[in-house]
């Protein structure tokens, strides 16, 4: 199969970008939509990934692809980053084409609209109003506020609503920063809860704190103990909770 053949059966009529990458990440060819993204001027074919991006860009890039390269062959190899002032949803696929140098295969999405994404001119992050969930070979855009409860798992984070569970190919520490908005608060190194849903917070044993939610199909969070006067101050602020002592 031919370069040409392979750019043009993976997407040239679908708003994807495809980037084929040597082995030490030089670009060997790129669909139609990645040439419109790069710009006319820029000649990517040829030059290293890195190269294309601006300098202080560039360790972001090479950090997410060492990143996704890293990860074993079950696993995800896919993540949603802010880049450019574009909400971006990258996978990067392992390659074995007969006869040629290619190894990567690097596609993204611009998921800027659907979320609603904007730059706050204070902080100068991406901020979002809606969440990109992949799910049976699918995006759907959840509102934050439908969620309840944020689950770490990694580099990615499981979003419980009452109706189902979600995987989320976003950080913890990236979530707080895209929604800040919202009312979330992160209650222990791995659970970030949405004030709007908590019912109470109070003990679970000895030693231990844990906040209840509204909805019982919530499962409870647990607090860690340095923040638990944080988290009553600011539930006590909250109309719909109710602290527990």
């Amino acid at each position: 199969m031919s370069l040409e053949q392979y750019l043009s059966e993976q997407g040239n009529s679908m708003e994807i970008g495809l980037v084929l990458l040597s082995e030490d990440w030089q670009v060997l060819g790129m669909n139609e939509h990645a040439l419109g993204v790069a710009g006319p001027d820029m000649a990517p074919v040829g030059r290293n990934l890195f190269q294309m991006h601006p300098p202080k860009s560039r360790e972001k890039v090479r950090g997410v692809l060492d990143e996704l390269s890293g990860l074993q062959e079950s696993k995800s190899r896919s993540m949603v980053i802010d880049f450019l002032g574009k909400v971006l949803m990258i996978s990067l696929s392992r390659l074995m084409v007969p006869g040629s140098a290619i190894a990567w295969a690097v596609s993204f999405m611009d998921l800027s609209e659907q979320t609603g994404a904007r730059t706050n001119p204070t902080s100068g992050h991406l901020e979002l109003k809606k969440m990109p969930i992949y799910e049976n070979g699918a995006f759907h855009f959840l509102s934050a506020d439908q969620v309840h409860l944020i689950e770490a798992d990694g580099n990615y984070c499981r979003i419980h609503t009452p109706r189902k569970k979600f995987y989320l190919l976003m950080s913890l520490k990236a979530v707080l920063e895209r929604f800040p908005t919202v009312d979330f608060l992160k209650v222990h190194k791995s659970f970030v809860v949405n004030l709007r849903h908590v019912k109470a917070i109070g003990p679970a044993g000895e030693n231990r704190m844990v906040v209840s939610f509204h909805d019982p199909a919530i499962p409870p969070a647990p607090v860690s103990r340095r923040l638990v006067p944080a988290v009553k101050k600011a539930l006590s602020a909250a109309t719909t909770v109710r602290p527990l002592d």
